[in-house]
């Protein structure tokens, strides 16, 4: 690729950096960082300190931690560079793969650079960010199978590598492949591409990573998941909440726009990604969080096919890249929520030692992440919050729920009450930040909690929180 596309997207990457600077980490990637803290200080994985997500989830984030260790750096400004250059790394192998770019590559450049480093804004550095950045060369090479051009063997080797991280961060992400897939097997009427060497490498990374998980964090198939099962995976947002939120949203419209641009005959480099979209959508669907997190793939790849359809030549291209300026940018400003508790924060500094021991009572995973690490501080918790209860009482509000099922959710909060009674006790921490829900009145309903919550009294109020501090 000629040197002003490279250019161009060393400018937005500079810029994306500059807007990493200025924000936070989000809960999740903090959280994530935390653990991978704990790891390499000799914790146990669903043992010692427990995730929702597979281990993968945890693995990504360890270079960056080790790494910034071994330099006396932090670990956040460590692992934005690393996404950053992974970023960089993905569009470069994906370019190499893809068939030349047209006359309008540098605008096309800063677009896709834009598109994966700034629209994330404070979903940088999440799972489904770096999932998205791993899966660019497979998709890549589906484009190439699809127009019959020629893959050589270690890109395509090294794309199913990449593939299978994505997969392996996310099993659900692997609909993002497999619709493309298809299509590609549709349009040239053969399955040869299942037997192609990015095929079989995303197979055994896969399988590797299985194996991993089996050897080395066994207590995610006899502890984790089983309560996974019970209480997380049955959370669901609302079906109205999940198709009207952007992640359906702007990808529908973005491929009318595309197909429109393209008079009904998008070129194949957009029909892949729109179908991707398709796949990071439905994968999303399948999850029914509703995150924004979690559709951040979606929209990334549905932009990523209007950039690719813009660069054609044709007419109404002005309109077409005000349209998609517009969709990209209200994406990005909805991203862009970060809470910023500074005020939480500076009690804790006042009320704490220079660097205090931490622990919540809360169903908001973002109370207690990354405030912890805003003070330098370290969290004590087993969990990041009390997801299990929280999980549980939207259970318990079925009017249908079974008596047995009844007393396992009731179960499962009592199990989380004592998990969080028994960290209390063994780490003392220096303040106990006490949300409003669940709050004093579900810690006086737990014995063993409101025994550990003896030691402590309430020291000062920020909004819905409260810092209790030893007695």
């Amino acid at each position: 690729m000629p040197l002003r596309p490279w250019l161009a997207i060393a400018f937005v990457a500079a810029a994306a950096l500059i807007q990493q600077s200025l924000s936070a980490l989000n809960c999740d990637v903090s959280w994530l960082i935390t653990i991978a803290e704990r790891l390499l200080d000799g914790a146990r994985l669903y043992r010692d300190i427990e995730e929702v997500n597979p281990p993968a989830s945890v693995l990504l984030y360890v270079p960056a931690v080790a790494l910034a260790q071994a330099l006396g750096l932090r670990p956040e400004a460590l692992t934005v560079a690393m996404v950053a250059v992974l970023a960089l790394l993905s569009v470069r192998h994906a370019r190499r793969i893809l068939p030349p770019l047209p006359a309008r590559a540098t605008l096309v450049s800063a677009a896709c650079a834009f598109i994966l480093l700034i629209l994330p804004a404070d979903l940088f550095a999440q799972r489904e960010h770096i999932a998205l950045l791993a899966g660019l060369p497979m998709l890549a090479v589906i484009v190439s199978r699809s127009l019959a051009l020629p893959v050589r063997a270690a890109d395509a080797r090294s794309a199913g590598i990449a593939g299978g991280i994505m997969v392996v961060i996310k099993p659900h992400l692997i609909l993002a492949l497999a619709l493309p897939a298809l299509w590609s097997a549709l349009r040239r009427r053969s399955l040869d591409a299942a037997r192609a060497p990015e095929w079989i490498t995303l197979a055994l990374v896969c399988a590797g990573y299985l194996l991993l998980v089996l050897l080395a964090f066994p207590e995610y198939f006899t502890h984790m998941l089983p309560l996974l099962r019970l209480v997380y995976l049955p959370g669901r947002d609302s079906w109205h909440h999940l198709l009207t939120g952007t992640m359906v949203t702007i990808p529908a419209t973005a491929a009318v726009l595309t197909f429109w641009l393209a008079r009904a005959r998008p070129s194949e480099p957009a029909i892949v990604a729109l179908l991707a979209a398709a796949g990071f959508a439905l994968a999303g669907l399948v999850q029914g969080k509703g995150y924004l997190n979690h559709g951040y793939p979606a929209v990334a790849s549905a932009l990523l096919a209007i950039t690719l359809e813009l660069a054609r030549p044709g007419k109404a291209r002005a309109f077409g890249a005000l349209c998609a300026a517009t969709l990209a940018l209200f994406a990005t400003y909805s991203y862009a929520r970060v809470p910023q508790p500074t005020a939480l924060r500076d009690a804790v500094q006042r009320l704490g030692p220079s660097h205090p021991k931490l622990i919540g009572v809360s169903f908001d995973f973002s109370l207690g992440h990354p405030l912890t690490r805003w003070v330098d501080g370290t969290w004590v918790g087993t969990r990041g919050n009390q997801w299990a209860t929280g999980n549980a009482w939207q259970q318990l509000e079925s009017p249908a729920l079974s008596p047995a099922a009844r007393r396992a959710y009731e179960q499962a909060e009592r199990a989380d009450a004592a998990l969080l009674a028994a960290d209390i006790i063994r780490y003392r921490p220096d303040i106990v930040l006490v949300d409003e829900v669940p709050g004093p009145t579900w810690i006086a309903r737990h014995p063993p909690l409101a025994r550990a919550m003896q030691r402590y009294r309430p020291g000062a109020r920020v909004a819905n929180i409260t810092l209790w501090t030893p007695r």
